[in-house]
Order: C-alpha cells, then structure tokens, then sequence
C-alpha cells in the first residue's frame, strides 16, 4: 500500500514537472530515415563473412576497406559521417553488444507499422498491419506541428517510396509530400529540380514502387536551400530495395551514399544563418532485419529474430557530445514522436497515449511540453515482449 501511495505521488510531481519544461536552442528539425539499415552495419560496418559469399570482388574502397579491418575501421569507411561528426559532436543509440537497445513495438515489423510508430508515438497500434497503401487514420507529429502558427506550411515531407502520401495521409493533413514518382511542381524550380524532372520522366521497365535516393534527396536539397523549412523529413529507401533484392553490396553503398547526403546536409545547416546551431539532425530507421545465417538479412518480418532491432543518431545544439551510447538501457522508436515535438516546444497530444521523448538526447531534463507525452518513466502500461 505504501509503495502505491508513492509511486502516485511520484507521477503527480512529474506531471506537474512538464509545465516547466526547460526551453531549448533548437528551432528546425530534419529527420532522415534510411530504411531497413541494420545495426549490425552502423556499428560493425561492411561484414567480410557476407561479401565474400556474395561477391568475389570489391570495387569501391568502402567495401575494400572492411577486409579484414576491425569494427571501427569498417564502420568509419562504410559510414564516414556518422563516425566523425556525429560521433564526435552527437550522440548514437542501439548498439547492442553493450546491451544499449532500441526496438520498435509494432508486431508486424514492416515499414509501414515502422514509419506509423515512429511519427505517432504509440507504442502499440493495430490499424496499420501491412505496407499496403491505404490512408492512415492516425494523425502524425507532422501534422500536429504543421497547425502550430509559428510552424504552418513550414513542414516537408520527401520520400523514395510511394507510400509516404498515405503514411502522412497527405489530404487529410494537407502536408506537402514529394514522394515516389511524384516531380517537383510549382513557379521558381530550380535547374537542378529541372533536371531531377527530365531524370524522373526517363523510361525505365524496373520502375517500381521507388525512386532512387539520389532523387529524393535531390529534390529535398533543393527545397531546403530554397524554402528553408523548419521541418524536414527526408525517407531514404535505397539500402531497404536493395537487401530485399539480396545485394548485399549494392545495400552497403546505399547506405554509404545516404552517409554523404547526410554531410551534404549538415554542410548546407551549419553555413545557413537560419538552420547552424539551432538545428537538430535526427537518423534512424523503421525496423531491423533478420541474420546473416541463410541469407535471413535479406528479409524482415515478425518471424524473423532482429526485424524489431532499430538504432538512432542525433546531432543538434540541445544534444551532449556523448558519442556512441554504450550505457546498457532499452529505448523504442515509439519514443522519436514525442522528441521531436519537445525539441521544438510543440506540445503533441493524440486520440491515443503517446510515449515520453527520449530524455537522453538533451541537454538537460526535458519534459514533455504540457499536455503531451505518457509519463516520463515510459509507461508503467506494459510493454510487449523485445527479442534481444
């Protein structure tokens, strides 16, 4: 009985904690998700064992530069950006040979559950089972922030996969979504969105649900530089089309090439006077992939161990320089919702409970902004059960 009544008067204080919730430098947020891209890649790099199975030859020094170098090597060559800037300056989240976790919660540990988790807040959502391409009936962080005065029709949505119309369910929300084939439209297109145009427009039989990443983050850069957003959300898809396809070279330059457009991206914020030292750059993923052993890297799904296995970068003004997190602790993606909206003072509320943000990211204790966010010490409300 005790133990009750102070866990109650526990929750009451830090409820009434949120209404003073500590105002912090960033004003712009760019989320990049680079789909389906493992852990085991981010924090081990190119794996030998992999590409000597699949491919007898490695023509780019990314690929040659993981045989037979250590974890650290690998990774800085696979991903030069994540391990000098944002290792240095950021922090990085889901390394689980130090039992740092992060996972998703959805069952279904596809992308569209994935993207619908991460960009609502709940941990545990049943009315998106599939990728299929249906409206969303939840409202997403993005739209929250897009009806804010000081945020309207300054947040953007670019994306490979078709999808992404329907995951912001973009009549509904009234978001701007450039995604799949979609060309950039409207006066005053820059000549590269021109030719990104031409480029979109050229024949091509294995056109699919995709467009190339070099596409969409083409046509994001463009709008950046010349509309400056205060929130971008830039999905990759490359480095997921390309495991499914059993590629595994091919997957491993996708996500190298994402490396670069992330520097190219950084580069742009700190030389801009309305994005450097007010801006946080969040990267992650939707869902994790199966093993290496019998080519189960190449799927991801809720029968396959390591499909709910996620990671996180951050690199912002409100984020300690504390670098690879190897603190043992479990963190979910359904947590990424409530962060960006404390990170930019937006108080998100939804139909359902959202968790709390992930607190480690900032500076000092932050909050939910009041009336947003489940309790602080993510839910007493059970959570399902994380394969490790």
């Amino acid at each position: 009985m005790k133990k009750t009544v102070l866990l109650l008067a526990t929750l009451s204080m830090l409820g009434q904690a949120r209404a003073q919730s500590t105002k912090l430098k960033t004003e712009n947020v760019i989320l990049v998700t680079i789909d389906g891209l493992r852990w085991q890649e981010v924090f081990g790099g190119a794996d030998s064992v992999v590409l000597r199975r699949k491919h007898r030859t490695f023509n780019l020094p990314t690929l040659r530069a993981s045989q037979p170098a250590s974890a650290s090597v690998r990774r800085q060559a696979l991903l030069p950006f994540l391990w000098t800037t944002v290792a240095a300056q950021g922090q990085l989240y889901g390394n689980r040979a130090f039992g740092n976790y992060l996972n998703v919660t959805n069952k279904f540990r596809l992308s569209y559950p994935g993207y619908n988790e991460m960009l609502t807040g709940f941990a545990a959502d049943n009315s998106i089972l599939t990728n299929a391409c249906v409206y969303n009936p939840n409202t997403t962080v993005l739209e929250v922030i897009n009806r804010q005065p000081a945020f309207r029709n300054q947040v953007l949505v670019y994306g490979s996969w078709d999808a992404f119309p329907f995951i912001c369910n973009a009549p509904r929300s009234g978001l701007p979504v450039n995604a799949g084939w979609q060309p950039a439209t409207g006066p005053n297109l820059s000549a590269r969105e021109l030719a990104l145009n031409e480029l979109l427009q050229t024949p091509n039989d294995a056109r699919g649900s995709e467009r190339p990443d070099s596409l969409t983050f083409g046509y994001a850069f463009e709008q950046l530089k010349r509309t400056h957003p205060k929130v971008l959300y830039l999905a990759l898809g490359d480095t997921d089309e390309e495991a499914h396809a059993g590629q595994y070279a091919a997957y491993v330059r996708a996500a190298h090439r994402a490396d670069q457009y992330l520097a190219q991206l950084w580069a742009y914020v700190q030389s801009d006077a309305q994005y450097r030292d007010k801006t946080t750059l969040i990267i992650t993923t939707d869902h994790g992939r199966g093993g290496n052993s019998w080519g189960q890297w190449t799927q991801h799904s809720h029968l396959l161990r390591g499909s709910d296995q996620t990671w996180l970068a951050v690199l912002g003004p409100d984020s300690p320089a504390t670098g690879e997190q190897r603190a043992p602790g479990q963190r979910y993606q359904h947590q990424l919702a409530q962060t960006i909206a404390t990170l930019l003072g937006v108080a998100y509320t939804n139909d359902k409970p959202t968790s709390a943000p992930m607190e480690g990211i900032f500076s000092k204790p932050a909050l939910a902004v009041e009336g947003g966010g489940s309790d602080p010490i993510s839910s007493l409300e059970p959570q399902p059960q994380i394969m490790r």
